[in-house]
C-alpha cells in the first residue's frame, strides 16, 4: 500500500479550529482528551502531529492511526479520563503488554494488526473543574470553601433558605437538586460534597445531595451523630443501605485537627487521597464504643418505613408561629421526644390531633411521626 492510501482519509479526519473546539467544550464542562501522534516508525498511516479528541462517551473525532491503532488511543484515552493523569501510550508489534491502570503515565500496548509500524501517543486529559457543595454557614464549611478555591475547586456554598439571602453567592438549600440536575452529565461526575451544618440542616441537605448526583456524600459529624442521621434518613426516605452508604462520615482524614482551617485541612486531604486512588472507600467502620444506642431510636411494633414524600413534610414545613400544648412561655415550647426547650417560631413542626407540636431537629420529628401515642402517654 502506498504512503497516499495509507493518508487518503487524513483529510476528511482533520479537526478543524482545534483551539476554538477546545474552547467550546471547556464552556460545557465537558470532559475530554487530546491525543497527539508525536513519533512513529513506519508503514503507519498516522504522521507526527496528528490529533485526535476523545470524549467521555467514547466518540472520536480526529486521526490518529488506523482502526487497530485507533481502538488501542480509545481505550487508554478513557483510562486517563477516569484517572485525570496524562499518559504516553506505546503501540509496538509484539511488544509485552503493560498492565491497565487509571493512573499510569507510560504504556506499552502490542500492536496485534497486519502492520509493523510503531507509534507513541501523547494523551492529555482535559477535565471540568471539580466542583465541590459545601453546605452549611459555619466556620469549619467557610475554610473548607476557602481551601478549595485555592486549590482551583469550583465552590457551591449551600445554606438555608432563610440563610441564602444574607450571601448573594450562596445557593439556597430548596434550590440545590434544580441546580444539580442542570449540570452536564460530565459535570455530576465530578461533583464533591461536604454537609458541614453541623446538626442545622444536615438530613435536607444529604437527602438532596443523594438524589441528585451519583457520588459520596461527606458529613462533618462524629461516628454517634452520623448513625442518627443514617436510621433518620432511612425511615423517611426509604433509602437503601447501599444509599446510606454513600454517606462519608465523620469527614476527613484523622490528623488530630482542631481549628477549622486544619479540619478544613483534613477534609480536603481525603478528597485528593480518594481521587487520586481512582475509587471511593467505603466509609471506615465505626467503632462499638462509639455506634448509636438503640435506646434513643426505639424501633416502632411497625418497622415498615414512612413514605418517602414524608421527608418532605418532615425537613421543609414552613416555621409556624403556634405553641405545642405544653408552651413553657409565650416564645418556646417543649419538644415532647427529647423534652428540649424549643425557641418559636420553629424550624420544624408537625399537626396531630389539631395541635402544633415542635421539634428540636428532624429526627425528633421523624420519631414523634412515627408514633406519636408513644410521646404523647409518656408524661
Amino acid at each position: 500500500m502506498s504512503s497516499h492510501d495509507l493518508n487518503a482519509n487524513r483529510d476528511t479526519e482533520f479537526i478543524p479550529d482545534l483551539p476554538e473546539r477546545l474552547a467550546t467544550l471547556a464552556r460545557d464542562g465537558s470532559a475530554v482528551a487530546v491525543a497527539t501522534v508525536i513519533s512513529r516508525k513506519a508503514p503507519v498511516s498516522a504522521q507526527v502531529g496528528d490529533k485526535a479528541l476523545i470524549h467521555a462517551d467514547g466518540r472520536m473525532e480526529g486521526f490518529v492511526g488506523g482502526a487497530c491503532s485507533r481502538e488501542i488511543v480509545r481505550r487508554q484515552a478513557l483510562l486517563a479520563l477516569q484517572g485525570g493523569q496524562a499518559r504516553l501510550v506505546r503501540i509496538v508489534p509484539g511488544a509485552a503488554p503493560d498492565p491497565e491502570h487509571a493512573f499510569a503515565e507510560r504504556v506499552t500496548v502490542p500492536m496485534n494488526c497486519a502492520s509493523e509500524g510503531e507509534s507513541e501517543v501523547f494523551i492529555e486529559p482535559l477535565l471540568p473543574p471539580r466542583l465541590l457543595i459545601v453546605v452549611g454557614r459555619t466556620p469549619v464549611a467557610r475554610a473548607i470553601a476557602a481551601h478549595a478555591a485555592l486549590m482551583g475547586d469550583r465552590v457551591w456554598r449551600v445554606l438555608d433558605d432563610d440563610e441564602a439571602p444574607d450571601e448573594p453567592d450562596a445557593v439556597s438549600l430548596g434550590a440545590l437538586t434544580a441546580h444539580l440536575s442542570a449540570l452536564p452529565a460530565a459535570q455530576r461526575v465530578r461533583v464533591r460534597s461536604v454537609v458541614a451544618s453541623q446538626g442545622h440542616y444536615d438530613e435536607t441537605a444529604i437527602e438532596a445531595l443523594l438524589r441528585a448526583q451519583p457520588n459520596p456524600v461527606g458529613l462533618l459529624a462524629s461516628a454517634r451523630r452520623a448513625a442518627t442521621v443514617r436510621d433518620t434518613l432511612r425511615v423517611l426516605s426509604g433509602f437503601s443501605d447501599a444509599d446510606l452508604d454513600r454517606i462519608r462520615a465523620p469527614a476527613g482524614l484523622h490528623l488530630g485537627a482542631r481549628t477549622p482551617h486544619e479540619v478544613a485541612l483534613s477534609v480536603l486531604a481525603e478528597l485528593v487521597q480518594l481521587d487520586r486512588a481512582g475509587q471511593v472507600a467505603t466509609p471506615p467502620p465505626v467503632p462499638a464504643a462509639e455506634q448509636a444506642p438503640a435506646a434513643p431510636v426505639p424501633t416502632p411494633a411497625d418497622p415498615s418505613p414512612m413514605p418517602s414524600a414524608l421527608l418532605a413534610q418532615v425537613m421543609d414545613l414552613p416555621a409556624l408561629t403556634v405553641l405545642n400544648a405544653e408552651p413553657t412561655d409565650a416564645g418556646s415550647a417543649v419538644d415532647p421526644v427529647c423534652g428540649m426547650t424549643v425557641t418559636l417560631p420553629a424550624k420544624h413542626t408537625a399537626d396531630h390531633a389539631g395541635v402544633t407540636y415542635a421539634f428540636c431537629c428532624p429526627h425528633c420529628k421523624a420519631r414523634f411521626l412515627k408514633d406519636p401515642a408513644r410521646y404523647l402517654t409518656a408524661g
